[in-house]
């Protein structure tokens, strides 16, 4: 048997199960349909059908029969378009009911005459529980608001504005374009400057400890108004910010000043830089040096000033 005959076999099989397979699904779902129409047909509402044929007779005393008269012998009860009203002159008087029926007619009314007699005084408690109810509404002198100040803290409105005041004092940091670079390096080559000194110094001159962890010289000695300049540090791994925990044990390499560019009042902040740099490196016994590594001379302070005051025109 050759391979071609074997797949065709294999094929003739695979027909005939899906054959029987769809044959039994379709008679599967016949009779779930014969079964769902019965269903239908002798079930309305949740109640069977019963054929007319199987249903039981009534009883004779649930017949209804009109009274025998010799006019009407068989008791048959003829209905017509043009008689439709129900006689009760016809019917034995039953005084008990005419009773029963008046008095509960009486008692209605009565309660009817009585609910109109007290109609205001139900509507005069209802406005008088609205009054109740209601809010007060209270008014405020609006001069006296205005005279009025606030004296307590609020700690998220003191967080609000002084993010505030540091986003307009650090606008030249936090706006930078371009930087103005100084350095100061200790005289001797193998002196470094000590953490400790340095904070005093820094004390001395008024700078104060804040954003990116850096100092900065603001307009004001307390640490109000604009900001001038930042200093930064220099280690073995380069420029550096501060760590205050570490900075009174450490030691560092020399010293990074900047003015960030560009700048509202340029030509002060440059000033100041230049001022408090050259006191540094006094106490220091150390140099200012230019951003290429050459010495502060009148030279090339000139050229930075000139830089500072041109930036942005």
């Amino acid at each position: 048997m050759s391979i071609t005959q074997l797949i065709l076999i294999i094929l003739a099989v695979v027909a005939i199960v899906w054959g029987i397979y769809t044959l039994l699904k379709s008679i599967r779902q016949k009779n779930q349909d014969v079964l769902a129409t019965d269903a239908i047909e002798h079930d309305k509402d949740g109640l069977p059908i019963i054929p007319r044929h199987q249903r039981p007779e009534p009883e004779e005393s649930q017949l209804f029969k009109a009274e025998i008269t010799p006019d009407n012998p068989k008791g048959e009860v003829k209905l017509s378009a043009d008689d439709t009203e129900l006689h009760l002159d016809n019917y034995p008087a039953n005084d008990g009911f005419a009773n029963v029926t008046k008095s509960a007619n009486d008692k209605l009314l009565a309660e009817t005459h009585t609910f109109v007699e007290n109609e205001n005084d139900a509507f005069s408690m209802l406005a008088n529980a609205t009054e109740t109810i209601s809010p007060v509404v209270h008014t405020f002198d609006e001069n006296q608001l205005k005279n009025d100040s606030f004296t307590d803290n609020s700690p998220i409105l003191d967080t609000h504005i002084q993010a505030q005041i540091d986003e307009e004092q650090n606008s030249p940091l936090n706006n930078a374009i371009q930087n103005i670079n100084i350095s100061i390096f200790p005289n001797q080559q193998f002196v470094d400057i000590k953490g400790d000194y340095l904070l005093e110094l820094i004390d001395k001159y008024g700078l104060k400890f804040g954003a990116m962890n850096m100092f900065h010289r603001y307009e004001n000695k307390d640490g109000t108004g604009l900001l001038w300049f930042s200093l930064m540090m220099i280690d073995n791994e380069g420029i550096s910010p501060f760590d205050l925990n570490r900075l009174p044990t450490q030691t560092m390499k020399g010293l990074v000043l900047f003015l960030s560019l560009p700048h509202p009042r340029p030509v002060q902040g440059f000033d100041s830089m230049m001022s408090i740099a050259g006191l540094l490196a006094n106490d220091l016994n150390a140099t200012v040096y230019d951003d290429t590594g050459e010495p502060i001379n009148k030279e090339n302070t000139q050229a930075m000033r000139e830089l500072a005051i041109n930036f942005g025109r």
